[in-house]
Order: C-alpha cells, then structure tokens, then sequence
C-alpha cells in the first residue's frame, strides 16, 4: 500500500478516535452509526483501490469477529430480538476500526502518542466548561468531571492511560516539560473525576513505575508523592469538599462496592439460564425478574460478564482470551502490558467497553501476529460496495432513532426504527388514555414479553374497561416480572378494593368474592 493511502486510513482513524471521544466517548448507538458509515466507506476505499488486504490471523481476529458477529446473531434468540439488532450496529465499527488497523501497524505508536493531547485537551475544555452551568450537565456528574464521557469512572480510566503514555515518554535526555505537562493534567483530571478505583490502580501504576523503571523512578515518586499528599491535605482538611468526601466516604461506606457483587451474583444466574446471551438490552429487560435487591441498571458493572450476558460465554472468553495473550506476549514493551492491565482489571467492575473509545485504545495495545496478504476479488468488492450500502440504510434508521431518543423526542425515535422498545416504553409512561395505552402495551409484548409497564398497562386499559378478569391477569403478571415495584401492589389492592366496592353497592356478593 502507498504511503499516501496509509496516511489517508491513519488519519480516518484519528478522526474516529477524536469523533468516538468527544461525543459521550462513544457510547451512544448514533456515534457507533455514524462511525459505521464512515470506516466502512474506508474499507470499500481500500477495496476498490488496492488488490490485497492485510490481516493478521491471530485469536485478536478471531475474538473480535465474534465480538461484532455475536451481537447480531443473537437477534435470532434474544430477550428482545430488535433492540439485540441495535447492539449489533453499537458495536459493529470495533471490528471495522481493528481491519483498518491491520493495515497500518506501523503507524499504532502515533495514534498511541496523540492519547495524552486529546485527554489533556478535553480535561481542559471540560474543566472550563464546568464553571459554567448550562454546560455542567455535559461536562460532570454530581460535581464530577465527566470529561466528553458523561461518565467520571470512564473517563478517568481514559486519563489513566494516557498518564501512563506521558510518563513513559519522558526522557531526561530531550525536552521533557511536554510530557510532564500531560502527567500532571491527568492526576488532576483523575481527582476530579472522584472515580475511586481509577486513583487506586493510579497509585498502583506509579508504584510500580518507580520500582521497575529506575529512569523514571524520581518522576513517579514525585507524581505519587504529590497524589498522596493532595489527597491526605483533603483528608485532613477538605472533608467538606464534593470529591473530597466521596473519597473518604470509601472507608466508612462500601455501598457501591456492595451493591456491584449483588449484580454480579444475580448475573451469574441469568448466565446459567441463558449461556448463549440474550441480545443487548436483554440483562436489562429481564433482571428484575431475578434480582435479589431494588436496583436498575442497563450494564453489570462487569464487562466480562456483560459480554456473557449479551452474546454467551464463547465470544467473553476469546475477548479476554486475546488480552491475556496480549498481556503474557514476550514482544508487548513493559509500557503496554501495564496499561492493558489496567484497563482489564478497571474493566472487572465497570462497563468500560461501552464506550467506543475505550474498545479502541484496547484495540492499539493488543500484539498482532502471524500476518498475512489476502487478494481481493472483483465479487469480494461488490460485496464490499453491498454491505456499504446496506449499512447506510441501517445505520441511519437505527442511527436517527436513537438521536432522537437521546434528546427526548420518543415519537420521532419510534418513527424512525418502529421497533425501538426503549422508546416505546416512554411513550406508554406518557399515554393519555386507555386506548393508547393498551395499543402501546401490544406494540412491547410482541416482541418482547419481559417488560412489566407493558403487562400493567395492559392491566390498566383493562381496568377500564371493566374486565376485572384480564385486569387481575395482567397486573399479576407485572407484579411477577417486577416483584420489588411498591407501586404495582399499591395499585392492584386500590383497584380491586374499588371493584368490590361496586359490586357490593349492586348486591353483586358472588363477583365481590
């Protein structure tokens, strides 16, 4: 491949890293849409232009085709088959950004380099931008700097790595303030970010820096000293602080932690029932059914078993199969190994791979091998060109649905992908009357029978019309699938004492029984 069509994809992936980052990280499924479309096109560009492709026949392909195939095939048997077709979209550019990368591996240690710019970048644009409060809402959670994540735990795992970037690229030997000006900006984005886990495995991170790597060592035990101490003068003296207290607020209340092993131990049963996955938003559809505590989350806080809970055990055991090869490889450097290290272990109690962004900077730390040229056909690039178009039109029905649902207009998300159950369910939350309502509740049902609101609406349109039998039927049926909604009993013993009272006030004893 020329050096200009290799500058061309190392620029495409750039912008997927800086589109992926800056809009929420990548997590929603209109990013992934739009990045679907545009390194797809990539790829038919490569096809159509060049006669060979590069790939590199490792557990690395291997994990990550399943990865991609899995949340499609799942449609076939999940909880809720359309919404599984989104998770399929959602994850789709992951398999598309790793085939451009087999074409560029040289270039794998710019893209790696350019981390620490863009998290010092967006630390600095999203500090500013969360002194001012129409933007706080973009920028932070509860007085946390969520960065472009929207999510602090996250993005202060994305500060994480590209500390550890910076660091290792400091060289007493050349101009070093660079790379010391992006350490520091990191340590303050990770405090800020309050993400507990994240300022451990930082402390972990500069420790073994400073023992390991004797080059570096007066630079990480200044980083680690100025950590503690920052951290113990708010022990001390700035309790009163927003972060301050919820770093302190580890000692004396473990809740968090708590309540994440109670998901994983509720997970662990849908996984023995379902070990093939139940589609994405499948865990969230059915886990009130089984869960042990008041809780509702859309992701387990576990991306192993998250993977296992959307597409089986298979595709979970080849993604972490392929770090772990990647972790004990003898040509990872010392710097790669400690950071996927740190994203697999931060990756055990949160859902990291939801974001885009994450699954591509583990993509840039996994070791390629055994490559190998494949020529492509004539027949393999009207394929290519197909599946292009194809993908336009699903990216951007599915795409727009999910704009649309993001920014609260459900009507129009409905229009766009009429299937769209998490938009149907607000519109039912907002249905006028019981007509509406029970057509909404059948629109759910129909293809996915797990939704407790759909089965009490269905109870309520019944109720309505005054058949106390359907109404029974359904409302028990919600009140199985959601044991732990107060509401749903409150409501069932205030309609059925209503229904007793007008049967006794017509003498109607035998109903009233």
């Amino acid at each position: 491949m020329s050096k200009n069509k290799q500058n061309l994809l190392y620029y495409f992936l750039i912008a997927a890293l800086v589109i992926s980052s800056t809009i929420g990280g990548g997590y929603f499924c209109c990013v992934s849409a739009v990045m679907s479309v545009i390194l797809l096109a990539v790829i038919v560009y490569i096809f159509v232009h060049s006669s060979i492709l590069f790939l590199y026949f490792d557990i690395n392909l291997i994990a990550i085709t399943c990865l991609t195939a899995g949340y499609f095939l799942t449609s076939l048997w999940a909880i809720d088959s359309w919404m599984a077709f989104m998770g399929g979209i959602k994850f789709l550019p992951v398999c598309l950004f790793f085939l451009i990368l087999c074409q560029i591996p040289a270039q794998k240690e710019l893209l790696i380099q350019l981390l620490p710019l863009f998290g010092s970048l967006m630390t600095l644009i999203s500090f500013v931008m969360m002194q001012f409060f129409v933007f706080q809402d973009y920028v932070s959670v509860a007085g946390r700097l969520s960065g472009f994540f929207q999510y602090p735990n996250t993005y202060a795992l994305f500060m994480l790595v590209c500390m550890l970037i910076s660091t290792y690229s400091i060289n007493p030997q050349k101009t070093i303030w660079i790379s010391i000006c992006h350490t520091a900006i990191a340590l303050v984005g990770i405090y800020l970010s309050g993400s507990r886990t994240v300022i451990v495995l930082t402390a972990f991170a500069l420790l073994f820096i400073s023992i390991l790597k004797k080059r570096l060592r007066p630079y990480s035990l200044l980083g680690l000293g100025l950590f503690i101490i920052v951290i113990a003068v708010l022990f001390f003296y700035g309790y009163e602080s927003g972060i301050a207290a919820r770093l302190i607020s580890t000692a004396k209340n473990a809740s968090t932690f708590w309540g994440r092993l109670l998901y994983f131990k509720d997970a662990l049963k849908l996984i023995m029932a379902h070990p093939f996955g139940m589609g994405y938003y499948g865990y969230y559809f059915i886990q009130s059914e089984i869960q042990t505590g008041v809780y509702s989350v859309v992701n387990v806080h576990n991306e192993f078993l998250q993977i296992i809970l959307d597409i089986g055990i298979l595709p979970a055991f080849l993604i972490y199969g392929a770090i772990l090869h990647s972790l004990t490889s003898k040509n990872i450097s010392e710097r790669n190994r400690l950071i996927l290290l740190i994203i697999t272990l931060h990756s055990l109690f949160d859902y990291d791979f939801q974001f885009l962004t994450i699954f591509f900077i583990l993509l840039l730390f996994l070791e390629l091998e055994n490559e190998r040229k494949i020529r492509i056909s004539v027949s393999t690039k009207v394929l290519a060109v197909i599946s292009l178009l194809a993908s336009i039109w699903a990216c951007t029905t599915i795409g727009l649905s999910d704009f649309f649902f993001i920014k609260g207009n459900f009507q129009k998300s409905v229009h766009f992908y009429s299937k769209n159950t998490m938009a149907k369910i607000e519109l039912l939350k907002k249905a006028s009357n019981a007509e509406e309502m029970e057509k909404l509740a059948d629109s759910i049902l129909e293809t996915n029978k797990h939704v407790a609101i759909a089965n009490s609406a269905k109870a309520r349109a019944a109720f309505s019309d005054g058949n106390v039998e359907n109404f029974i039927k359904y409302k028990l049926l919600a009140i199985q699938q959601a044991p732990y909604q107060y509401e749903e009993y409150t409501d069932y013993l205030d309609c059925l004492t209503h229904c007793v009272n007008l049967y006794l006030q017509t003498n109607d004893l035998h109903s009233a029984e």
